[in-house]
């Protein structure tokens, strides 16, 4: 029955002016949905004019703040569209077959939102793009986003719509997502993506289909931007693309996901087998609007990059089975790699991975693995299916005495090792029968702990200084003791620092060893050292040092650090700081001449130039000052250490001077001598060991 009162309120409504207009434009679109928006011919003579539209679009969406977060933020820039967008893509990620490192071309990249995503999965993205204001929108995007990597290089690729600015065969995949029905020439460009594209690539485009060009959004884009908005025939895009030499066109019958839903017990009956089920005539209207298809330029090519099958087979000399020696001794083993599986092994190491070598993990006694990846080996070249590949492979013994295994697996760095895709594995023993030592050291490390505390208050300059500590050895090489300061043998060293961390000195002390030390031992010492010799702050900074050898801060051992202060107060030469002395003897013409055995005298002014009282004594005592004097040859060589002492007549604060008169006995042989004069604090060091001048007088023996 027909209800009278809704007629009469739809015939009022159509002979309203905007019922009429609905009407027409109701009327004009489905005669319009059966035909393209335009013709060929006229495509072509409008592709300026619709690229230059294509930049103007994107300065008007790069001008406007909206427009701006909407191209960053895309896939998810509105609830509306984000779910529709994720499935296509999906859609497409699946069917690019990527690889880690592959060079991917995104052509019509737009705010480059499909790169990013591309970037993020390890490849190597080329956002082609016919707008430069739209590249800007993508460098920004890749500088701006922490999680986008520049290690892969991303291009951003200008385009003049005709030539795409790359080298034949350039890149291994090429994907196009909603740009190719904005594209006017598209026989010009599916020849040059052709061009590009490797042997055994594929190009995956994402469009919509029929009626495109004619829906409210397309209409209202076009009036007001004048971008092309295109419908794609299939049929036709499947001739054009056979025609520049791809040679199969591949499509994925998937609905949008709003089109089909069923209810549980539809669902249940439909995978029972019912054919009722599934609205096919709802898929098949639903496909004309979605198209995802693939062009195939040969037959796929598979490497380690996107793999299929990982297999291999690791064969170990006998005499390599077993690798036997001390802590961290290297020693090598030889292998013959061959490959089972169907992928070509790509052996060029690359950021992004993809590439295979031979690893090994480290298991202990009990097969409980200690570290995955324990050693690596790079293959000398590319090894395809069925071939083989020689190794000579170095590897580390581990650092503690005892019985491992170094289980050899092959690994495609980045994606998988073999044993996870089913391969076997190979086994080899390694024993550590003993540790290596200081004269040839694998690994030096020492935790060094503090068991006295340090000086809490100013301390005078030079006076003594007494530190406990504990050494631990936390490496794999055993500590030599001795002999003391030859090579080979470890001491304890303090350097000194100033407050901005400058060395003053880098041999403040040294110390032997009470006794040698074995990896995981533990020795104590007792340190003595002076203070600073001046006033101020001062760090000692505390390392074990392999004489000849290093420190071993040199191999990442850590140090330990005691901050000093220093007062004012003036050492003496019991606890000196500074010892340091101006020397002015009085000879006539600089030189004494005399017979041999024979008495004679000088005369010598002192000055203490250094921060340290001088103490003086009726004879020579450790702690108290005297010129002293070595006896040289004519070749400068020692004929005597000792060969003159003069103590002083009274206490010499820091500043003041001396007259000292010096008696000595010539040497009982003939010849020409020199008197090296230098002061001396008994039993502790010659001033020179500070930096003092020391002053040469010629001695001539008749």
């Amino acid at each position: 029955m027909i209800n009278l009162r809704f007629l009469r309120r739809l015939v009022r409504r159509m002979m309203t002016q905007e019922g009429r207009d609905r009407l027409s434009g109701m009327a004009r679109r489905l005669v319009d949905d059966k035909k393209p928006a335009y013709s060929e011919s006229e495509l072509l003579a409008r592709t300026e004019e619709f690229n230059r539209a294509a930049e103007a679009y994107w300065r008007s969406i790069a001008a406007d703040p909206a427009g701006r977060s909407h191209a960053f933020n895309k896939p998810f820039s509105t609830v509306k569209d984000t779910g529709a967008i994720l499935y296509r893509l999906g859609l497409v990620l699946n069917e690019l077959d990527l690889g880690v490192g592959h060079i991917v071309l995104d052509f019509g990249a737009g705010s480059c939102w499909l790169s990013a995503c591309l970037n993020r999965l390890r490849c190597r993205t080329i956002s082609v793009e016919i707008s430069e204001t739209a590249l800007s929108l993508g460098r920004e995007l890749f500088a701006t986003d922490s999680r986008l990597t520049a290690d892969f290089e991303p291009v951003f690729l200008p385009y003049d719509g005709h030539r795409i600015d790359l080298p034949p065969e350039s890149v291994d995949r090429i994907v196009c997502f909603d740009a190719f029905h904005h594209v006017p020439n598209q026989d010009a460009v599916l020849a040059e993506l052709y061009r590009v594209l490797r042997p055994g690539g594929r190009a995956v485009f994402a469009e919509p289909g029929e009626g495109h060009a004619h829906s409210n959004q397309s209409l209202f884009e076009s009036e007001k931007t004048g971008v092309l908005e295109n419908d794609l025939d299939i049929r036709e895009i499947a001739a054009k693309a056979r025609k520049v030499g791809f040679n199969r066109v591949l499509l994925k019958p998937y609905p949008d996901p709003s089109a089909i839903t069923v209810t549980a017990d539809e669902y249940q009956r439909l995978i029972e087998g019912s054919r009722r089920i599934y609205p096919l005539d709802v898929l098949r209207d639903n496909l004309r609007h979605f198209y995802l298809f693939v062009l195939t330029k040969g037959e796929p090519r598979h490497d380690s990059r996107n793999p299929r099958r990982l297999q291999s087979t690791i064969d170990v000399s006998a005499e390599s089975s077993v690798l036997r020696g001390p802590a961290g001794a290297k020693r090598t083993f030889h292998a013959r790699i061959r490959n089972t599986g169907d992928t070509l092994w790509l052996h060029a190491i690359h950021p992004a991975g993809g590439y295979v070598g031979l690893g090994g993990h480290l298991l202990d006694d009990k097969r409980e693995v200690l570290v995955r990846g324990y050693t690596r080996a790079s293959l000398p070249r590319d090894v395809p299916p069925g071939k083989s590949v020689d190794l000579d492979v170095d590897v580390d013994l581990p650092e503690h005495r005892g019985r491992y295994t170094l289980q050899l697996d092959m690994v495609d760095e980045w994606i998988a090792w073999f044993e996870q895709e089913g391969s076997k594995t190979t086994e080899i023993a390694l024993v550590v029968d003993s540790y290596p030592d200081s004269r040839a050291p694998h690994r030096l490390a020492a935790a060094i702990e503090l068991l006295s505390p340090p000086p809490g208050a100013a301390v005078r300059p030079g006076s003594p200084l007494r530190i406990t500590l504990r050494l631990r050895n936390t490496g794999d090489t055993a500590w030599l003791n001795e002999p003391f300061g030859e090579f080979g043998a470890v001491a304890l060293g303090a350097s000194l620092l100033d407050e901005l961390g400058a060395v003053r000195s880098r041999d403040l002390a040294r110390m032997p060893l009470p006794r040698p030390v074995a990896p995981d031992e533990a020795v104590m010492m007792d340190l003595r050292f002076p203070a600073p010799p001046i006033p101020g702050r001062f760090v000692i900074k505390l390392d074990l040092v392999d004489e000849g050898v290093c420190w071993f801060e040199h191999h990442g051992s850590p140090t330990i650090a005691i901050a000093v202060q220093t007062n004012d107060e003036v050492p003496d030469s019991l606890a000196p700081g500074t010892l340091l002395a101006r020397i002015e003897p009085t000879i006539v013409e600089n030189a004494l001449q005399a017979k041999a055995s024979t008495a004679l005298c000088f005369h010598a002014h002192v000055t203490n130039i250094g921060n340290t009282l001088w103490l003086s004594a009726l004879k020579p005592s450790r702690g108290y000052v005297g010129l002293g004097a070595h006896l040289r040859n004519a070749d400068f060589e020692t004929v005597e250490m000792d060969f003159l002492r003069v103590m002083l007549p009274r206490d010499v604060p820091p500043g003041e001077s001396v007259d000292l008169e010096c008696r000595f006995t010539t040497p009982r042989e003939p010849g020409r001598y020199v008197l090296e004069l230098d002061m001396v604090n008994e039993h502790m060091c010659w001033f020179a060991d500070h930096g003092s001048a020391v002053v040469g007088i010629e001695l001539k023996v008749s």
